[in-house]
């Protein structure tokens, strides 16, 4: 979520603090500009020379095959007492390669495959009959916001049924709010308190219901109303809208106010297409029903703001050809594959959901954690550049998410720009510059995990999650703020340095966990876990074990970047 001066990236072991800007998408731009009056000098750390063929680095590369070979041999000698029948789980299923079970005990997953052909379909006659516009009127987009507007609310109205005037009431609210507001500094307060009431109570009402109209509207059509509501709960899609709204009452209220755009001198087609006002008459309503209900962003997004969409519906994107979308949907497709055959031979996601893990010796248990967090991964990518990928088709980028491997992390900050990197683009441009930016980064980033978990659902482990990354930021903050300092520049160029930043990633990655799995445990289960792991008899083998394994990893994910600088490949963060 945090940021650094002047633009520039904290590139983690032995490259310090350099000054080359992601190319893609990078909103830290805006903190300079508008948080920071006096200039920052920094210094650039040379790229240290290749080691990928040194002895050091085959140790490294043997420790790591073994490390992999131990896991799967756990992995698979686990799962089979429930293939073989002998062990029963509720999410584990007949699955469909090889005679072998699946463990399809995730929710949010298996609704996906089930609806994928279905939805697949759906949204390629989308894409052909929008394409179809355009190639007929290329000189008219208002009748390509048209069809956005008219197919999107056939879209409700067959997957909210009902719902959908609950759904159109709020947007037509929040769109008044940017009227009749759109004088007053207080419209982008106003806009997040009405849609934090909206979130918050349709958590606890379960989405609202008709009945409590009935004085108006009748006992038999309320109960009429109540019964078709839709297959897919209303509150749950929220949630994205909600962004969408907040980002188009701010971009019109920072259109309507003048705000100065940063400098974009050198910046990527979207980040350009996001700091430029749009004309006043693209802020119409409905330019902003095309925004908020866009079909194939509504259900998952990733995040785009208003500003961004609306400039690629009258300038599609063309920064990805026909043939980079085509290659992207194929390793989309094998991914999704890989997946699938996957969860034949690990039911570990089954095994943490039903609290089986309690059951498992030290090492298992990290296991557990482990195998999880990967699951989690691979599963959001696959849905979220799903989606991505059918907006681009249509002509229309986002920022992209999981821009590293989950494997390839060892810091909250790299972490939480790679793994939702849209979300936190977002997060960057409506939340953590209006607060303060980095002068006051200490405090707001409280108030944004926060807000994220609360975000994401009213449960406990959602608090325990934003405690614990609250926690675990700010102490990172004040250690990279220590160490990556100019004045530090002697010991970050000494032979053991990147030793020390693998012995503290290592740690890292560890917390990192336990923030994660705290969505799943909730603070009482999250303590149980790491006593189950690292506490009981072999625990302690378990951790060194452990240790030693990710320490070698992280030595490899160094020189990962060590290279990248070499080349002067910058991750699109």
């Amino acid at each position: 979520m945090t940021n650094n001066n002047n633009g520039s990236s904290i590139s983690s072991g032995g490259s310090g603090i350099h000054k080359t800007r992601p190319k893609n998408l990078d909103s830290d731009a805006e903190d300079s500009t508008r948080s920071e009056k006096k200039p920052v000098v920094y210094v650039e750390d040379p790229p240290t020379p290749p080691r990928w063929l040194s002895y050091e680095f085959i140790f490294y590369y043997i420790i790591i095959v073994i490390g992999y070979f131990v896991v799967l041999k756990m992995l698979i000698t686990r799962s089979n007492e429930y293939n073989d029948g002998s062990k029963e789980n509720k999410g584990i299923v007949d699955g469909w390669f090889l005679s072998r079970k699946q463990d399809l005990s995730d929710t949010q997953y298996k609704i996906y495959r089930q609806n994928f052909p279905l939805l697949s379909i759906g949204l390629s006659i989308f894409l052909l009959v929008s394409a179809s516009i355009r190639k007929n009127f290329p000189d008219k987009p208002y009748v390509r916001i048209l069809f956005y507007n008219i197919i999107s609310l056939g879209f409700l109205i067959f997957v909210h049924g009902s719902s959908t005037f609950i759904v159109l009431g709020i947007a037509i609210i929040n769109f008044g709010i940017s009227r009749v507001f759109e004088r007053s500094k207080m419209l982008p307060a106003i806009t997040w308190i009405f849609n934090l009431i909206i979130l918050w109570t349709c958590y606890i009402y379960e989405g609202y219901s008709f009945k409590t109209l009935s004085p108006f509207l009748g006992d038999e059509l309320s109960f009429w109303l109540d019964e078709h509501k839709g297959f897919l709960s209303w509150e749950t899609y929220f949630k994205v809208s909600m962004l969408r709204f907040i980002s188009y009452n701010n971009d019109y209220y920072w259109a309507k106010s003048k705000r100065p755009v940063v400098d974009l001198k050198g910046k990527s087609a979207y980040f350009i297409a996001q700091e430029r006002h749009q004309p006043m008459e693209h802020y119409s309503f409905s330019h902003f029903l095309a925004y908020i209900f866009y079909i194939p962003l509504y259900i998952a997004g990733p995040i785009t703001t208003f500003n961004a969409f609306t400039a690629q519906v009258y300038n599609p994107q063309k920064t990805y050809s026909f043939s980079d979308l085509v290659k992207a949907s194929i390793k989309i497709l094998l991914v999704f594959l890989g997946l699938e055959i996957a969860l034949h031979y690990c039911y570990y996601h089954s095994f943490d959901k039903s609290d089986v893990w309690m059951t498992f010796t030290g090492a298992e248990v990290a296991l557990t954690g482990y195998l999880v967090l990967n699951f989690m991964y691979v599963k959001f990518l696959i849905i979220w550049r799903t989606f991505r990928l059918f907006a681009l088709f249509d002509g229309i980028d986002t920022p992209e998410n999981m821009n590293r491997c989950v494997n390839n992390n060892y810091t909250f900050t790299g972490f939480w720009r790679s793994w939702h990197g849209a979300f936190n683009k977002w997060t960057i441009r409506y939340l953590y510059i209006p607060l303060g930016g980095k002068k006051t980064q200490f405090v707001s980033i409280w108030i944004i995990f926060f807000f994220i978990g609360l975000w994401h659902d009213l449960w406990l482990s959602w608090i325990a999650w934003a405690l614990l990354n609250c926690v675990f930021f700010s102490i990172e903050i004040g250690i990279m703020f220590y160490f990556y300092h100019p004045k530090r520049l002697p010991l970050r160029r000494k032979w053991y340095w990147r030793f020390m930043v693998a012995i503290a990633g290592t740690f890292n990655i560890f917390l990192l966990m336990v923030a994660n799995l705290a969505i799943l445990h909730g603070f009482e289960n999250s303590i149980i876990f790491i006593h189950n792991a690292f506490f009981v008899p072999g625990g302690p083998t378990a951790f060194i074990l452990a240790y030693s394994w990710l320490f070698c990893g992280i030595m490899v994910m160094i020189e990962i970047r060590e290279s990248e600088k070499r080349s002067k490949e910058v991750k699109p963060f």
